[in-house]
């Protein structure tokens, strides 16, 4: 009897994602383009406030600061690495504090919501939260729309641990 080499692969997860909330964050005047010697130009907005509401996450933002570096190689290709940081107090008082990671063109992104959080929504500190976020043509607002596809960062790890088995 011939014994296969090959292992059996895991069966295929596809993460069905939950609404949680969406976000409207108010930017104040751009600092200007700094031009990076590495390449690429970093852009530098104050956050001066905004909200965030769902069924997931109500929350009040007082401030923060967006930086993002957009790298262009001169063709249609345009490349956007945000360095997104808000603050604020939770709906039941709370302190948070909440980043965003992201690479993507600009056009379309999904990022990751890194959120501190504690009192009732503590439990935002361990999920995976996915976010999608559009700028209004005058760069005055940003909406975000957020999304756990995870319950816990420990259950995203033990997922990606079966699929690279």
């Amino acid at each position: 009897m011939a014994v296969s080499n090959h292992p059996t692969p895991s069966p295929t997860f596809i993460p069905n994602p939950t609404y949680l909330f969406s976000a409207t964050v108010n930017l104040g005047k751009s600092l200007g383009p700094i031009f990076m010697v590495e390449g690429g130009v970093r852009l530098v907005e104050t956050i001066t406030g905004g909200a965030i509401y769902g069924p997931g996450f109500n929350a009040t933002i007082e401030g923060g600061v967006a930086a993002p570096i957009l790298v262009d190689n001169g063709d249609a290709t345009r490349i956007l690495i945000p360095y997104i940081y808000t603050y604020g107090y939770a709906g039941d008082g709370s302190p948070f504090y909440m980043e965003e990671t992201v690479i993507g063109s600009g056009v379309t992104q999904n990022t990751r919501l890194i959120i501190n959080v504690g009192g009732k929504y503590q439990g935002l500190q361990t999920t995976y939260v996915l976010g999608q976020p559009s700028v209004n043509e005058d760069r005055t607002i940003a909406l975000w729309n957020a999304s756990q596809t995870f319950p816990s960062l420990q259950a995203a790890s033990c997922r990606v641990a079966e699929f690279l088995a």
